[in-house]
């Protein structure tokens, strides 16, 4: 038999915790996230270290978020072993974002200046917390009590300032969120087929794009469920775009932007 009950003194939280190696030379934060490095060693060898080695979330580890630092950690050149905080935990998160208790979501973000940090919305699941604290970590970066949300992966968010325009890469799941800019020319991409059944992944527009859009290429299927959708273009703040992968990318949701 197995208990989560907290037994110790009742302000204590509710945390699940291992112990990974961090692979990573740079100081780590309290609350700050983690993904599994899924990938480790030879593809075709047995290898469980794959569960047991993590390092900072970036556009290709962001589908298995591990959890997040329970502590503070110095630099170390070699790595070094920290304790994580797992999915389903109430712990604290290193939030950039005001929150405040139990309204929305923060996700954690990969890639960027601030990568670990909980930024953004994403989509429910491993790597997105339900803030239990107000508090306002916009300007400054501060840990925030959170919930860490449990079940499928969330495939955390990225946030891109897209100045220079054309071809440009981004997460292939997950959600993408775009920083005001002014554009020198369209920021395009192209999303690949999903890998399994069921990949969302979202696009939203937090700021006006400036003088050239985000123009999205897709082999998509409309709301209505019949009629192809080629491309989304979108420039103003609040445009979004999600989709799901059913053997095609299946659109969940359009608000503004013009589809084509």
């Amino acid at each position: 038999m197995t208990s989560r009950a907290t037994n110790a003194y009742q302000k204590k939280a509710d945390t699940i915790s291992t112990i990974v190696w961090f692979e990573g030379t740079t100081a780590l934060k309290e609350g700050q996230g983690v993904c599994y490095n899924w990938d480790y060693g030879t593809a075709a060898s047995s290898d469980p270290r794959r569960t047991n080695r993590v390092e900072l979330p970036t556009i290709l580890n962001a589908p298995y978020f591990a959890g997040v630092a329970a502590r503070d950690y110095a630099a170390s050149s070699t790595g070094q072993f920290i304790e994580i905080n797992l999915p389903g935990s109430t712990c604290y998160i290193l939030a950039m974002k005001s929150l405040t208790i139990g309204v929305g979501r923060v996700t954690c973000q990969a890639g960027g200046t601030y990568a670990g940090y909980f930024t953004a919305e994403g989509f429910e699941g491993k790597g997105t917390a339900i803030p239990l604290q107000t508090l306002d970590t916009s300007v400054t970066a501060a840990k925030t009590l959170a919930r860490l949300q449990d079940g499928p992966q969330s495939g955390l968010v990225e946030v891109l300032t897209c100045t220079a325009g054309g071809a440009t890469v981004m997460m292939v799941g997950g959600t993408t969120h775009f920083a005001t800019a002014t554009l020198a020319g369209d920021a395009t991409f192209t999303i690949a087929n999903g890998t399994y059944a069921g990949v969302k992944k979202r696009f939203v527009v937090d700021g006006t794009q400036t003088t050239n859009n985000v123009v999205i290429t897709i082999n998509g299927i409309r709301v209505d469920g019949s009629t192809a959708l080629v491309s989304w273009t979108a420039d103003t703040a609040a445009e979004e775009l999600t989709l799901e992968w059913y053997g095609d990318w299946y659109a969940r949701g359009i608000v503004g932007g013009t589809p084509a």
